[in-house]
């Protein structure tokens, strides 16, 4: 075992000293902590839109429109000028005043609006969804407003019977019920399987590029001629192993605290919000973080094959694609795994080994896993781990001292049935 642990220590401190390694470690979480922290700096800054009302509707329409666009939403105010006049007899006015930004756009509400609910708006601008909405919305509430009118009801009644109602979501835990934000645990769900499937992405990938590198320069020759080749794979497997979670767990903490800084500065729950929402217990992260090493130790070993049997980078893509495949297969699925994460789907996903580490992290964050589900899962997971370590194991031994040829697979054939 000090074999492996030379090896695994090379493979930790080579990585972890590197340039790239320390940007990744800290731009991402600055990322991160961006995406959360920009876009309530950016809403502070307020847009006026001039836009002038041109009012051919029935009386008093006019002056609900006005009212509807009076509330600044998200940022977007307007300045409005109401014109009871026919639209053809000034839309040319109009014009020069949009194109010489005087104003911004206008808004037509026809005669006959109650009757055909359309109205028109034309502007420089049309493609905010924002301001689109914004017309529809104040349009509308002013068309159904002077409806009911004429029908001899009043607005404020209407809409107090037809008050939505307001669902509360909470999940029901072995503990008894825990709030949860749905928004939240969807969030998490897939922002679970989207982080194990890059990290064994990444990772896994480096292994077969180290064993690839190694095998090219010809330098395993000379590290296997002291030490077991079984015993070299698995040092680097560890090593780089450790790299990613170290990596991982670096991330959890300056994010979990650049939210909570940020929260508390722009009074938002920041990363104490998103905890209380997911509910993530102490066993189910301890079976998240169980999953992570046990999926990274398979598709590392499945990679270090790789890099053993190819001879260059760009035959190791391509058999890295096929080998990526069972990962993407739960996010394939995603709908059906996180709307149902204890239905047929989303268990045989979780069970089977090759999909289990992508699909059990958005089940476990969408609900909790029965406890045999989970043992189950967990032991498959381990025993393919061992089969595909041994049968790396015979293909590293061979492949790794094959250069200069590409392996076919009548060669992997013979390189698993040799001694």
């Amino acid at each position: 075992m000090s074999e492996v642990w030379i090896v695994l220590k090379r493979e930790f401190m080579e990585r972890v000293r590197t340039r790239s390694f320390l940007l990744a470690t800290f731009l991402f979480p600055l990322f991160i902590i961006g995406l959360n922290v920009v876009p309530h700096l950016m809403g502070d800054e307020e847009t006026v839109r001039r836009v002038v009302v041109v009012d051919e509707a029935p009386a008093g329409m006019a002056q609900m429109v006005v009212a509807g666009l009076s509330t600044p939403r998200e940022g977007r105010s307007y300045k409005l000028e109401v014109v009871r006049q026919p639209l053809a007899g000034m839309q040319a006015s109009l014009r020069e005043r949009i194109t010489s930004k005087e104003i911004d756009g206008y808004l037509h509400l026809p005669a006959d609006v109650v009757a055909t609910s359309k109205v028109s708006y034309r502007a420089r601008n049309v493609s905010n969804l924002g301001v689109m909405t914004d017309m529809r919305r104040a349009a509308t509430q002013a068309v159904q407003e002077t409806r009911l009118r004429a029908a001899g009801l009043q607005a404020t009644d209407v809409r107090a019977l037809l008050r939505p109602v307001e669902v509360s979501t909470a999940r029901v835990t072995a503990t008894g019920e825990e709030g949860g934000s749905a928004l939240v645990t969807f969030m998490a769900a897939y922002g679970m399987a989207m982080l194990m499937w890059l990290m064994v992405f990444l990772y896994g990938v480096n292994v077969m590029r180290s064993v690839l590198e190694e095998k090219t320069n010809r330098i395993v020759e000379v590290l296997v001629s002291s030490m077991k080749a079984s015993h070299l794979m698995m040092g680097k497997i560890l090593g780089v192993g450790l790299v990613a979670l170290l990596q991982v767990a670096i991330w959890g903490v300056l994010i979990a605290v650049g939210l909570t800084v940020a929260g508390q500065r722009l009074q938002t729950g920041g990363a104490a919000s998103i905890m209380a929402g997911l509910k993530l217990t102490p066993a189910a992260a301890a079976t998240l973080l169980g999953f992570f090493v046990l999926g990274f130790f398979l598709y590392a070993a499945i990679f270090a094959a790789i890099g053993a049997a190819v001879t260059t980078d760009q035959e190791g893509q391509q058999f890295q694609s096929f080998a990526m495949v069972p990962m993407m297969l739960p996010i394939l699925f995603f709908p059906k795994v996180v709307g149902d994460p204890l239905g047929t789907t989303a268990t045989v996903l979780g069970i089977v080994p090759f999909t289990a580490p992508v699909a059990n992290a958005m089940r476990l964050g969408s609900t909790e896993i029965p406890a045999a589900q989970v043992v189950t899962s967990l032991v498959l997971l381990a025993l393919t781990i061992a089969v595909v370590v041994w049968v790396a194991g015979k293909i590293y031994r061979f492949g790794i001292l094959s250069t200069g040829k590409k392996a076919s697979l009548a060669d992997v054939g013979r390189w698993l049935r040799a001694a």
